[in-house]
């Protein structure tokens, strides 16, 4: 699969970054409590940190393109 261009893969980690985290936060203190929701928020947090840093590590989208 072809890398999407530069600016398309930092819109693509700041929302991996910060959707997922705020919305399993804001899920689970609706849910459930005010803890809770926090503890959810953290585990999709470091969940969406070690798939971002995958993604820019090994796939290397951290370069720019070469045009």
């Amino acid at each position: 699969m072809k890398k999407p261009r530069y600016y398309y893969r930092i819109a693509i980690l700041m929302l991996i970054l910060t959707v997922p985290p705020i919305g399993a936060t804001q899920i689970g203190w609706y849910l459930y409590d005010q803890q809770t929701g926090f503890d959810f928020g953290m585990i999709v947090g470091t969940s969406s940190v070690i798939y971002a840093a995958w993604l820019m590590y090994e796939k290397g989208w951290r370069e720019e393109d070469e045009d």
